[in-house]
């Protein structure tokens, strides 16, 4: 069992999530019965299904009385709103945020330099040219939920269900809302500069593009 600080269930749950990736369970695989890990880490029925009852919530694993406890299949969107409340409550700064993000969004520019295809190319221009530039708040809602698909469009074409889930989960703590015209057109100029760089195999100017257009985003 764990030592330090944390509370006796969270050094329950700890041990419960290094047996599952020590012996290498996968979705669908039964754990030990809840007498079992009385033995197995040394401590009190109670402090078992405590630690159960949190993995529950988190949708990690499912309970049933003839089943028992077994492994299911992470629940991104779950873990995702889940840690968009902790973001929410914490003292995590823009900054940090930002960084997080420029980690996925350059991220994905990696990876999917060499597996975009002429289809992908041609969707993420459909979202880059179809912006309106006046000052109405419905087109500015409009050009902002382009901007979204947009980024999103490339998390798809990664094909890392992870990394989509944790891109989404950033997502919400930046807004261009109160962008003028003049800004639309200029993240419109740099999303068709990303296509361009993609399409051109130049991944350095892809990078350097996503990192200036996301410096641009004001933190909500």
């Amino acid at each position: 069992m764990p030592n330090g600080n944390s509370s006796k269930t969270e050094q329950v749950v700890d041990a419960i999530l290094s047996y599952i990736i020590d012996h290498h369970l996968t979705v669908n695989e039964k754990l030990p019965s809840e007498e079992e890990m009385t033995v197995l880490f040394g401590v009190s029925r109670v402090c078992i299904r405590e630690a159960l009852r949190g993995l529950k919530f988190l949708g990690l694993v499912e309970t049933g009385t003839r089943r028992g406890t077994r492994i299911r299949q992470v629940d991104f969107a779950l873990l995702s709103r889940i840690l968009g409340f902790q973001i929410a409550v914490s003292d995590l700064s823009y900054y940090q945020l930002l960084e997080a993000r420029l980690s996925i969004e350059l991220s994905v520019l990696d990876i999917i330099i060499d597996k975009i295809t002429p289809e992908h190319l041609a969707q993420l221009r459909e979202l880059a040219d179809c912006a309106r530039y006046d000052d109405s708040p419905e087109e500015i809602e409009r050009n902002y939920q382009r901007d979204c698909e947009f980024h999103r469009a490339l998390l798809t074409i990664s094909g890392n269900e992870l990394l989509r889930s944790f891109s989404r989960l950033l997502e919400i703590f930046f807004t261009r809302r109160s962008a003028t015209p003049e800004m639309s057109q200029a993240a419109a100029r740099e999303h068709l500069g990303i296509i361009e760089a993609l399409e051109n195999h130049n991944l350095e100017l892809a990078r350097g593009i996503m990192r200036g257009h996301l410096a641009k985003y004001k933190g909500e």
